[in-house]
């Protein structure tokens, strides 16, 4: 019973998410990058939903690997406008489901990796997702041959570092501060250094591994 309630709430969630910004994106005529942000940093939050309900069995790769399907039939056919870029240029929405999918996995199968797995996601959901809103609004400093700036760097590394921090005292790991500041740096490079939606990519898998490697 709880695994079916479990996939009840992440479905609704999600799919309450994408509903409602399309709905406020139609009429208050949000722009796409902010639409897109939101849904990237909402329907993100599941993870905490799966976590929950599904804990370290096969049904944590479930709901991502649904969605690597869903978002690329919305890629090629942009049935959900709110989340997807209009110059096609990018895949991040399908990199998206899939790097949750690689790390729901590999979780399942070793147990140990829950945090990092954590740390890895949730740096993609909320650094990536909120650093645009504050490169924004410093739009003048952007990082050279780039689209991005370094504010929207520095929130990365700060959010980062707050989060790898909580999760260092829930789940007792050993990071000194100095591990965690590597940590945060890192995110900023890896998310700096994928373009055109490669980000969701390079960013929580390569963090992911960079925390567990400096864990062990």
């Amino acid at each position: 019973m709880r695994t079916v309630i479990g996939y009840i709430l992440t479905y609704t969630y999600i799919s309450l998410v994408i509903i409602i910004t399309e709905l406020i994106k139609r009429k208050y005529s949000l722009k796409n990058e902010i639409s897109r942000k939101i849904i990237h940093i909402m329907v993100g939050l599941s993870w905490f939903i799966m976590i929950y309900f599904f804990s370290f069995t096969y049904h944590l790769m479930i709901p991502p690997l649904t969605f690597i399907f869903i978002n690329y039939i919305s890629y090629k056919t942009n049935f959900l406008k709110s989340m997807e870029r209009p110059d096609k240029e990018s895949k991040g929405t399908i990199y998206y489901a899939i790097s949750f999918t690689i790390l729901s996995m590999i979780t399942v199968l070793n147990h140990d990796f829950l945090p990092f797995y954590g740390i890895g996601i949730l740096a993609m959901v909320l650094g990536d997702g909120i650093a645009p809103f504050i490169g924004s609004k410093i739009p003048q400093y952007k990082i050279k041959n780039t689209t991005k700036t370094y504010f929207g760097s520095l929130t990365i590394i700060i959010i980062t570092f707050l989060l790898t921090l909580i999760i260092t005292k829930n789940y007792h790991l050993s990071y000194s501060i100095y591990e965690i500041l590597i940590i945060s740096i890192s995110a900023s490079i890896l998310e700096l250094i994928g373009v055109k939606g490669f980000d969701n990519l390079t960013l929580p898998l390569g963090l992911a591994l960079i925390s567990w490697l400096l864990a062990i």
